[in-house]
């Protein structure tokens, strides 16, 4: 079993599973955060995002996302995963949530 790492959002904490990138995913949906590791043990996220496939988004098409080279310069060299059953609309409420509390550099517009 992977590690976990407790992210808190602005309603309630998440526990996800903790992955170096490049790991090969299952096919499941969920919410996911791209992190590092600070010296005093702490994670940073610097990306939060959704998929309806862990696999295709973090795995096959991983080089291809949109805030890829950003994610890379921000440090990253690791994936949360949140598998979260039901509809988009169920990811996309964690993925508000944990993004209004983080504030991930990568995620702004």
């Amino acid at each position: 079993m992977p590690p976990t790492v407790n992210w808190p959002g602005m309603t309630q904490t998440y526990g996800f599973q903790l992955h170096a990138i490049g790991v090969s995913y299952f096919e499941r949906p969920g919410v996911y955060i791209f992190c590092y590791q600070l010296p005093n043990g702490q994670w940073r996220a610097v990306y939060v995002g959704e998929t309806d496939s862990f696999s295709r988004r973090l795995t096959t098409e991983l080089a291809l996302h949109h805030q890829w080279d950003s994610i890379r310069a921000a440090g990253a060299t690791h994936i949360c995963t949140l598998h979260v059953t039901g509809d988009r609309a169920a990811r996309l409420a964690i993925e508000t949530d944990l993004r209004q509390s983080l504030n991930p550099s990568c995620n702004q517009q």
